[in-house]
């Protein structure tokens, strides 16, 4: 599994940088976080967390070999577009007019893209009937 090799040598290059970079706050930010929660939930929210997270990506990394890049692209553009679209209505999150518009256009790209891709298959589909046709 390529992913996952990948995944463990992103894992293992960053953990010195982020001893580096974030060692010494580190510890202080957790004992905040476990006062706060508990160390035992903590932990596995963190685990739930990063297991949802790399499932996402491993699930993203399956879907690319069996679906073209661009489509790809659109439907991860159209699943954050309808988690905001969620999130405003479920949880009553206040969204600027930036973000607003910038769902609009991702989801009108979306839906240009899907009927566009309808067409030329359709137009593909009726050139190969007619080679077809010819043919006899």
């Amino acid at each position: 599994n390529l992913f996952g090799l990948v995944t463990w040598a992103a894992f293992l290059i960053s953990v010195p940088m982020f001893i580096v970079t974030e060692g010494s706050t580190f510890l202080g930010l957790w004992e905040t976080a476990a006062e706060q929660f508990g160390n035992m939930k903590l932990v596995r929210q963190l685990i739930v967390s990063g297991l949802f997270h790399y499932l996402n990506n491993e699930v993203m990394y399956l879907a690319l070999s069996n679906v073209h890049p661009v489509t790809l692209a659109v439907g991860n553009t159209m699943k954050r577009c309808f988690i905001m679209v969620a999130s405003v209505m479920v949880f009553r999150n206040p969204i600027s007019l930036q973000a607003a518009l910038g769902s609009a256009v991702g989801i009108s790209g979306v839906l240009l893209y899907s009927l566009t891709k309808q067409y030329y298959e359709k137009v593909e589909a009726e050139e190969v009937e007619e080679k077809g046709k010819k043919r006899r």
